[in-house]
């Protein structure tokens, strides 16, 4: 099939961007403008002076699949500290907090269960400080030269909570029975996996698999988070949710619901004792009761602080606070009420585009803090196309409207955000407004959201509003959003189905990233995918925790979250 894409843009892409990270540190009168990777000393403002801007922190990423295939890994130097962990920290959530999050067995394509995972459970290799698929509950691991093989040496001695070893079976039974994001893939990779010892573990594939690392190492996927075969088969999936069991920094102590998860340090954690002995994580959709139990010193940090209560947090300056780069925000315009509907036509999805204020999303929601990128996948992710911010220009989306034969506007079923981010979506019913669009704001619960995101009848209709933060690279972002039957996916269109099959069938680096540029360019070129704004997740922490907001946010690679978990402090431990 001739495919509609005309150029790739190859001047305006980078195969390769820093990871970049915004950080934010407020004192008692100011804030602190961090320099790259760690930090630069404070300077104290004046009391008057307003709210400094971000600074942006890096980390460079690992080349996968360029040039010559992954070396050995050596052990990752373990952090040395056995101390008694003491003390409890208390982190108020945006949601309520879902037992599903808590098996990485079925891991979805977002980064919202990591925050759980890091905690409770541990992986072969993962994302770390200043390191990323750093050896975790691998001591070592190698790549073959022809992408064909990857083999593991286990840490000796590792344990599960319960006292049991962590062995090659348990990784083998984990991979094998992995339901989760990527699934697909690397099932469809496998040929077979070899533990010829008690500590080594070869995964052998049919065919070069380039993106194995990425896809096991990284967040992408929750294949590489082991979990205890023997009793996962004993209690089985709905038995594991309840009471899970897991290798982490933290063991499960107790869960209400939705509402409170309660672990406790892990003494035989191999990086190191946990410096707090309690964990409790609370689910708290409701932004304003995660703000007052902050001031009230009820919880010791509170997360995705947007809009009104982010700027007045800002300039009280009372609370240390963090800003890191996270999720990408977009508009999905082909999920059509009708086979016949306006949006059918690229010059009314284009007017959809171009009636859009991103600064004044940015600016209302976050403060002004978020980047506005040119991409629905951030740019800083491998293999990500770096395009210029979409402009805003009413009177050019009401001429294509015009020209599309649909000068005094049109209706939608409803524009649908991902919850909790109604206030997104409000806004962005105002401006569709302004060029006679005129559609109106479904509201649902995230799991329902989800749910209605995957293919089939079900799937939602409409404007669909998405927010991911799902880690990876970009090839895992189409994945999951844009091919026939990816776990998020309401497209099944072979300009991009095409290209994708030979993308993961390729061994040639520029082959490979002129294919992944092709599709970037050809779902924004016929705006498919709307990109807006990168948002930024917000954090505030109270005087007790000890911790200066760069070690314990934002420093671990494509994870917005709090971590390393064993290594945070409070000041009354």
């Amino acid at each position: 099939m001739q495919s509609p894409i005309e150029g790739t843009r190859s001047a305006e892409a980078r195969s390769m961007t820093r990871r970049r990270f915004l950080m934010l540190a407020g004192g008692s009168s100011s804030l602190v403008l961090l320099a790259a990777c760690r930090g630069a000393p404070a300077t104290d403002a004046p009391p008057t002076a307003q709210p400094t801007p971000l600074a942006v922190r890096t980390m460079v990423p690992v080349a996968i699949g360029e040039g010559a295939a992954a070396k050995p890994e050596p052990t990752a130097a373990p952090v040395v500290s056995r101390g008694e962990p003491k003390g409890k920290f208390i982190e108020a959530w945006q949601t309520t907090i879902s037992p599903s999050w808590f098996d990485p067995q079925e891991n979805p394509p977002q980064v919202t269960p990591y925050n759980f995972g890091y905690a409770l459970h541990d992986a072969m290799i993962k994302h770390m400080p200043g390191k990323e698929f750093s050896p975790s509950l691998a001591e070592s691991y190698e790549i073959a030269p022809d992408y064909k093989s990857a083999t593991f040496k286990l840490r000796p001695g590792i344990k599960f909570h319960d006292g049991a070893p962590v062995t090659p079976e348990d990784v083998k039974f984990t991979y094998e029975n992995y339901r989760g994001a990527s699934a697909s893939i690397l099932k469809g990779k496998i040929d077979r996996i070899d533990t010829p010892d008690d500590r080594t573990v070869r995964f052998v594939f049919k065919d070069p698999f380039v993106d194995f690392l990425m896809i096991y190492g990284s967040p992408a996927s929750g294949a590489g988070w082991i979990v205890p075969k023997a009793y996962y088969e004993k209690v089985g999936q709905n038995g594991f949710k309840q009471n899970p069991i897991g290798a982490g920094p933290y063991r499960f102590v107790k869960q209400t619901a939705g509402n409170e998860l309660e672990l406790e340090a892990n003494t035989d954690y191999w990086r190191k004792v946990p410096n707090v002995k309690t964990v409790i994580i609370k689910g708290i959709p409701e932004m304003a009761t995660r703000v007052a139990l902050l001031k009230t010193g009820e919880v010791d940090a509170a997360q995705a602080i947007q809009g009104v209560l982010l700027q007045q947090l800002r300039q009280e300056g009372v609370y240390r606070m963090s800003a890191v780069r996270s999720a990408a925000t977009w508009l999905e315009l082909m999920a059509l009420d009708r086979t016949d509907h306006p949006l059918k036509d690229v010059k009314v999805r284009q007017a959809i585009s171009l009636a859009i204020d991103r600064q004044a999303i940015s600016d209302a929601e976050l403060d002004g803090l978020s980047p506005i990128e040119g991409n629905w996948i951030p740019e800083d992710y491998q293999g990500a196309l770096k395009r210029p911010v979409p402009p805003t220009d009413i009177a050019q989306a009401r001429k294509l409207l015009a020209e599309a034969g649909v000068a005094d506007g049109f209706d939608i079923s409803t524009l649908t955000p991902l919850p909790p981010y109604f206030s997104w979506g409000e806004r962005i019913l105002g401006q569709l407004r302004g060029i006679g669009v005129k559609t109106q704001l479904q509201t649902m619960e995230r799991g329902a959201f989800y749910e209605r995101l995957a293919p089939g009848p079900n799937r939602l209709k409409g404007l669909v509003l998405q927010f991911s933060g799902a880690p990876g690279d970009a090839a895992a972002r189409i994945r999951e959003n844009a091919v026939c039957q990816g776990a998020f996916s309401g497209l099944c269109l072979p300009e991009v189905d095409e290209r994708m099959v030979k993308y993961d069938a390729s061994m040639d680096p520029r082959e490979r990233q002129r294919l992944i540029e092709e599709v970037q360019t050809y779902l924004l070129d016929e705006y498919i995918m709307v990109p807006l704004v990168r948002n930024v997740a917000s954090w505030a922490f109270s005087p007790r925790v000890a911790n200066s907001p760069e070690e314990i946010n934002g420093a671990i690679a494509q994870f917005p979250f709090l971590g390393p978990w064993e290594d945070i402090r409070v000041k009354d431990s």
